[in-house]
Parts: C-alpha cells; sequence; structure tokens
C-alpha cells in the first residue's frame, strides 16, 4: 500500500468538495467547543470523508442526519478517549521536571502510549464505518490488525497525519483550509484501499 497514493487522492477528493469541507470543519470545530456536540461531530466528519471517497454529493441534511444516528457512538468512543489521553497527559505534565532515570524512563513509556492511542484512533472511525460489528473492542481490534497488515505504509501516514495536524492549529486551518476533514480522508482512503486490497 502507497501512502504517497493514498495522500494525493485523499487530497484530490478533498479539493473536489472544497467549499464544503471548510464549511463542515467551522461547524466540527465549533462543535469542539460546545463540548457535548465534539465526539459526535467527529463522527460525521469521518462519515462525510467516506461519501467523499465514494464520490457521493453529500449536503446538511446527511450531516444532521449522521449526526442524530452518531450521537452515542461518538460518545462510546470518546470515553474511553478521554481516560486515556487525559491520564497521558495529566502524568507527562506532571512528572515532566522530575529528575531521575526512572522517571524519564516513565516519561518516554507515558508518550509511547499516548502516540500508540493516537495512532490506533486515526483508523477508528473508517473501520466502524465499515464494520458489522461496531463494538469498541472488534473496531480497535481491526485498527490494530490495518497496522500489522501494513506497518510502515501506516506510520508514515500517522507520521505526516501528525505533523500536519499539529503545523495547523496555531494558524486556525482546520477553518480555513479544512486539514481535519483531509485527514479524516486520508485514514478513510489508507482503510478502504486496504480492505478492497484483501478482497482482491
Amino acid at each position: 500500500m502507497n501512502p504517497l497514493a493514498i495522500i494525493s487522492f485523499a487530497t484530490r477528493r478533498w479539493w473536489d468538495e472544497w467549499m464544503s469541507v471548510v464549511l463542515l470543519s467551522a461547524a466540527w470545530l465549533a462543535a469542539q467547543v460546545l463540548i457535548i456536540t465534539g465526539p459526535p461531530a467527529t463522527a460525521v466528519l469521518f462519515a462525510m470523508a467516506r461519501h467523499t471517497y465514494d464520490g457521493v454529493y453529500w449536503s446538511s441534511a446527511d450531516v444532521w442526519k449522521a449526526f442524530k444516528s452518531l450521537f452515542i457512538p461518538g460518545w462510546k468512543w470518546a470515553l474511553p478517549n478521554i481516560a486515556v489521553i487525559g491520564l497521558a497527559l495529566y502524568n507527562l505534565s506532571t512528572f515532566w521536571n522530575l529528575p531521575g532515570g526512572m522517571w524519564a524512563a516513565l516519561r518516554v513509556v507515558w508518550l509511547l502510549a499516548l502516540l500508540v492511542w493516537l495512532a490506533l484512533n486515526l483508523f477508528y472511525w473508517p473501520m466502524w464505518h465499515a464494520a458489522e460489528d461496531k463494538s469498541l473492542r472488534n473496531t480497535y481490534a481491526n485498527c490494530g490488525r490495518f497496522w500489522l497488515l501494513h506497518p510502515a505504509a501506516a506510520l508514515v501516514l500517522f507520521l505526516i497525519s501528525l505533523v500536519v495536524g499539529v503545523i495547523s492549529l496555531p494558524f486556525a486551518l482546520p477553518i480555513v483550509l479544512g486539514v481535519i476533514f483531509w485527514l479524516a480522508l486520508v485514514a478513510e482512503t489508507a482503510v478502504r484501499r486496504s480492505l478492497e486490497n484483501r478482497r482482491n
């Protein structure tokens, strides 16, 4: 699986829906501010990325319909994320400056655990949308299998997504350029290519 081909395809699809992407990204950001709507809005973003991958037109009515149906699944995904990411960030921030080799090793472990968790979650919603069994356990297991099947491609895509996401934060690019939708589309494209290859 070629990560550059995945990024190229996702970028072309993203450009085809540029205006809708910007509006949806702005709505996604507003939903994060309201907190309770944040996780379902993230699920909706990936659902619309799935439509965009298929070349299917989507409208505000589709977004609203998806939001209502994904509200509970969105929070089922969010709760373990809040726990895991919150614990990792708490440990990193609280014990960051403590001297000693043991604390340095623990900081590395916490940081690696956080990165692994984020890496799994990049592909969570594409896997969730593609599976018949939509349980948390099965979806995360499928994300793990994806990494085992395509370790190099998945790592490249994750690192590129991480760098683009971090760079975009100070410049409000999630609104202006729809970076968050592009990330969702990259993940959707990678998962769909993997599933299509396995069927063939």
